[in-house]
């Protein structure tokens, strides 16, 4: 296993704790079909996340998680493939599907948890990510975000020391 593996697990435990941490029941996504694969990474949905509303209804979302050592280069690569792009593919095949991205190098003034709606962007323009805590389907606490980006900085420098 590589660092970019091990990386990529201990994103999507944090990102699972985030969610139990607020309330949030998950589900690992089982898919019918093949999984949807560029290279040897797996793009299919890691999760779904319930969560009953105060009026009674439940909300179910489905969660991908990725680690990404640099936000911005991957959101420009992606941009760049247009339609032919992992996050044009997926909203294909899950066109509700939020990516949520992990990062121990955020860009100044951006969290190292930042999420795209994928049913949020027009076909034909560009993807961008938000942070995490500004996404409001999914009414996180900025606190549990950054008590979880504490661990991020500090489990990932470990990693790399």
């Amino acid at each position: 296993m590589d660092l970019l593996e091990v990386k990529s697990r201990i994103a999507e435990a944090l990102v699972e704790s985030i969610f139990r941490r607020a309330r949030w029941d998950l589900v690992p996504f089982r898919a019918n079909g093949a999984p949807l694969r560029f290279g040897r990474e797996d793009f299919s949905p890691d999760f779904t996340v319930s969560q009953t509303g105060p009026d009674g209804e439940e909300r179910k979302l489905l969660v991908e998680v990725k680690y990404r050592p640099y936000v911005e280069q991957f959101m420009s690569v992606e941009n760049q493939r247009g339609d032919r792009s992992i996050l044009g593919l997926a909203r294909r095949s899950w066109p509700s599907l939020y990516f949520i991205l992990v990062t121990e190098r955020p860009e100044p003034g951006r969290s190292c948890f930042q999420a795209i709606g994928l049913d949020t962007v027009r076909w034909g323009e560009p993807f961008h990510t938000v942070d995490l805590v500004e996404v409001k389907e999914f009414g996180l606490f900025p606190h549990n975000i950054e008590d979880h980006e504490e661990l991020v900085r500090r489990v990932f420098a470990l990693l790399t020391a």
